[in-house]
């Protein structure tokens, strides 16, 4: 008879326990500054581009990824301003979230034999999958759904950095009975990685329709206040998680995210578009998460 697994106390303790940790991520300086600006009425290239190129780091990352294989620009982008007025903020915005983010957990590669890359994969396919639902859907604005997408796991990095044996915990019980890790989640410990991430984001000061996408995105949250982009990113983390199943990921979706479903059903099957999506995730997570990239 299995023995019953033991319960961490209720939410208010795991999230003090959180709140505890010393060395819990704080948003990245320039990661803030840029979101500052974009939800300022005096925006501008000079402004962005002077945030981005106080920190060496960030701007030879932007350079690197602007004249990547990912953009596949023809001429060479020598500064941050010329990559500003060719991509446009938002997408500049969304190269600075996944470099500077990315970076808050690259220390440790692995934990109790899981490798972090494995994650960020999940976070970079969601991510881009999100953004393409949002394109073709026009429920939500695509870069936020990039974002909230890049974020939506960023509960379990925390687990895994930063509450190792609570992570692994979870980990062992979901392969031990060939279950979710969110299911794991349920049977042990009273709070998940969803709401873990809520709880740092909004210590981030992120809008609340990004964290309410990052916390809905294992449940279709037909009340959320932007139902687009929370939709976009639970759709996108089905498609992601179940794209080589059996079963069609139209047939998937419409089983689990039956009112976003409905919108996209008239743009065509799943099948006949995320192939060429698949390609760009590949080539996004070879920039990203390879030695030579970042």
């Amino acid at each position: 008879m299995r023995s019953k697994q033991k319960k961490v106390p209720d939410e208010k303790s795991i999230l003090r326990t959180v709140d505890k940790i010393a060395n819990l991520p704080t948003i990245p300086h320039v990661m803030s500054e840029v979101n500052r600006i974009l939800q300022s009425d005096d925006m501008s290239v000079t402004k962005m581009a002077d945030v981005i190129e106080s920190d060496q780091a960030i701007t030879s990352k932007i350079l690197k990824l602007v004249n990547s294989a990912f953009y596949g620009f023809r001429s060479r982008i020598i500064d941050v301003r010329q990559a500003i007025m060719i991509l446009g903020f938002n997408t500049v915005r969304n190269a600075v979230s996944a470099v500077s983010v990315i970076d808050l957990f690259r220390a440790r590669e692995k934990c109790d034999g899981f490798d972090l890359r494995d994650l960020w994969r999940h976070s970079i396919a969601v991510a881009i999958t999100s953004k393409c639902l949002a394109e073709r859907s026009r429920l939500a604005i695509p870069d936020d759904c990039f974002v909230a997408g890049l974020l939506h796991d960023i509960g379990k990095l925390v687990m895994a950095v930063h509450l190792p044996d609570v992570f692994s915990g979870v980990l062992k019980l979901a392969n031990g009975e060939h279950i979710s890790f969110h299911e794991a989640e349920k049977k042990i410990i009273s709070v998940d990685h969803t709401v873990i991430g809520g709880y740092l984001t909004s210590k981030w000061q992120f809008p609340p329709r990004l964290i309410e996408a990052i916390m809905s995105h294992h449940s279709e949250n037909g009340g959320a206040s932007d139902f687009g982009l929370s939709g976009s990113v639970f759709a996108a983390n089905i498609i992601v998680n179940h794209s080589g199943d059996k079963e069609s990921l139209d047939e998937k979706l419409n089983r689990r995210a039956r009112e976003f479903y409905q919108v996209l059903s008239h743009l065509g099957t799943i099948s006949s578009w995320y192939p060429a999506v698949a390609a760009e995730i590949i080539v996004a997570s070879r920039f990203f998460l390879d030695d030579d990239g970042l």
